[in-house]
């Protein structure tokens, strides 16, 4: 299901180029995806989260890019609150004065989906704010000024945005106490706590929140009166951004008319920092379902070795199922579960032709598809000569070409260095070999295809990863295969990779289990290295914290 780098870590902070595909937020830029990395510090006992500013360590060229491409997914995010709030309110009498009756099972789903589309889109947009509110680190005279302005304004349309959309939802379900408690129960299966909403009121919408709202539009005037903010937007090409905070300050303004008369702020206009803190809510739906792979910490590196790599090329088996998960991508704060990637191992010529070339049923079902007899390998290299082709041309040792993934840029072959990361299963189908042959050539036939950035399970025209497992080894006729029941997410069905680890985990023991587990390399952030674990090990993986600074 994730949207896995396909290449070797980018040193670079800047933001991938696929970062808005379809005019959706697909990625957040590397700039907020530091503060996911910074978290892991701030865990330390007295450890501050901004205590070294990343924003200020940008190369200028890189921030002017980060920022040009954090700036429109603050527009998209802002468009998403304001969509969530509609949908939270398009539901007639259930938020009327004095309304307390309770919700429908009709509207009960629609009502959470929007409300787990809110938290989604709050929690990107605070990532974005609280990056950029290093602003006051740039010096606000001479040749900073323009970064100081520049940052400043992104800083505070997003936490206006922040506000205004937190304080509109909290005025629509104050209006109905049975709305909000039926919010704050836990939901597991949405990766919410219990009390969500009492979280996001102290998070986005208390008096320090206001505070800032006040104290930003007073820096602000100081920063136009003074400082030629103005020219400067104008000529770095964010002034747009000025009329955006006037729309939010306006709406802010007549909703919170009192709160703001009774805010004081000091006479200098210093700016005002929010605090060390940001949204704890797991994230899944919506925006956080398109965030990006951009890497954060570790850059360089996996922490499982090539030598264990060549392990698992000698343990698996073409048509092995396989997990992998890379820490410190901002990709696995939107994916459910701790595995975020699943892909198929087809190994090299040799373990393909090991593997099927002498299997009787294999060659009747090739002869059957290809009209007459001929090897597997043979067919393969007939049917997709250009794949064929890659592979030889890619060579063997550490950049063969061994598996077959749905990553960003789309379907495709890699290499094991490329697709595995810091935590890799391998899983074997507990099916015969004509059938993993058969999976193995629809893998093939998927190459090419683009990702799916919808998630959405209803076609093959576009497939993400955990689908080209799925369909690859979907049962079909009088052939078995492998049975995983996409889930609905955020209103589409779907297959978190994670579900595949708890399905094992689900069928162990059983005679009827699905798949063998082959080998397990458990990545390990305190010895920056990756063990050969147990099966038990592999079996408590799904319930395993999804958070990269939470891994031992």
């Amino acid at each position: 299901m994730s949207r896995y780098a396909s290449g070797a870590p980018k040193a670079s902070p800047s933001p991938r180029a696929h970062a808005r595909r379809r005019c959706r937020p697909a990625a957040l830029a590397a700039g907020a995806a530091l503060v996911l990395a910074a978290a892991a510090a701030a865990s330390a006992p007295g450890c501050t989260l901004f205590r070294h500013s990343r924003l200020k360590a940008l190369p200028a060229a890189t921030l002017v890019k980060s920022y040009a491409e954090d700036a429109g997914l603050y527009r998209d995010l802002d468009a998403g609150l304001a969509r969530a709030v509609a949908l939270l309110a398009d539901h007639p009498g259930l938020f009327a004065p004095d309304a307390d009756r309770v919700l429908k099972p009709d509207e009960e789903p629609a009502v959470l989906d929007a409300w787990v589309a809110f938290v989604d889109s709050a929690f990107a947009l605070d990532l974005v704010r609280g990056f950029y509110e290093d602003y006051w680190r740039f010096d606000r005279k001479g040749a900073e000024a323009e970064l100081h302005v520049r940052c400043f304004l992104l800083t505070f349309a997003a936490e206006l945005s922040l506000y205004e959309h937190t304080a509109a939802v909290i005025d629509l379900l104050e209006e109905n106490d049975n709305v909000e408690t039926f919010l704050d129960l836990a939901r597991p299966d949405r990766h919410l706590p219990a009390d969500s909403v009492a979280a996001l009121k102290e998070e986005l919408a208390g008096l320090s929140d206001l505070t800032r709202v006040v104290a930003g539009r007073a820096y602000l005037r100081d920063l136009l009166a003074k400082h030629d903010a103005r020219r400067l937007a104008e000529a770095g090409g964010y002034a747009w951004l000025l009329p955006e905070i006037e729309r939010h300050l306006h709406t802010i303004e007549a909703r919170r008319a009192d709160g703001l008369a009774t805010v004081s702020i000091a006479a200098d206009f210093a700016p005002i920092r929010r605090a060390a803190k940001h949204l704890t809510f797991p994230v899944q739906a919506e925006v956080a379902e398109w965030m990006g792979d951009t890497r954060v910490k570790r850059v360089g590196r996996y922490l499982v070795n090539a030598a264990q790599l060549d392990g698992l090329r000698a343990a698996a088996a073409p048509g092995d199922v396989m997990l992998a998960r890379k820490n410190w991508y901002l990709s696995n704060v939107g994916l459910p579960g701790f595995w975020p990637h699943a892909l198929m191992y087809v190994g090299d010529a040799g373990q393909l032709a090991t593997a099927f070339d002498a299997d009787a049923a294999t060659a009747a079902w090739v002869e059957a598809k290809a009209g007459r007899p001929m090897k597997f390998t043979d067919y393969l290299a007939a049917t997709y000569p250009a794949a064929w082709t890659a592979r030889a041309a890619a060579g063997e040792g550490h950049e063969a070409l061994l598996v077959i993934e749905a990553v960003s840029e789309g379907v495709l072959q890699n290499n094991l260095e490329h697709a595995g990361g810091d935590y890799i299963a391998v899983l074997r189908p507990r099916l015969p070999a004509r059938v993993r042959a058969e999976a193995i050539d629809r893998a093939f036939s998927y190459l090419g295809r683009p990702y799916d950035f919808d998630f959405d399970f209803a076609t093959d025209t576009t497939l993400v990863c955990t689908e080209l497992v799925w369909r690859a080894y979907r049962a079909h006729d009088d052939v078995p295969g492998l049975t995983f029941t996409p889930i609905p997410v955020a209103g589409r069905l779907t297959l978190p990779a994670n579900e595949i680890a708890r399905k094992y985990a689900a069928e162990h023991g059983r005679p009827d289990a699905q798949l063998d587990l082959v080998l397990y390399l458990e990545g390990r952030e305190d010895h920056v290295d990756a063990v050969v674990a147990d099966e038990a090990a592999f079996l408590a993986t799904p319930d395993r914290s999804k958070w990269d600074f939470d891994q031992p």
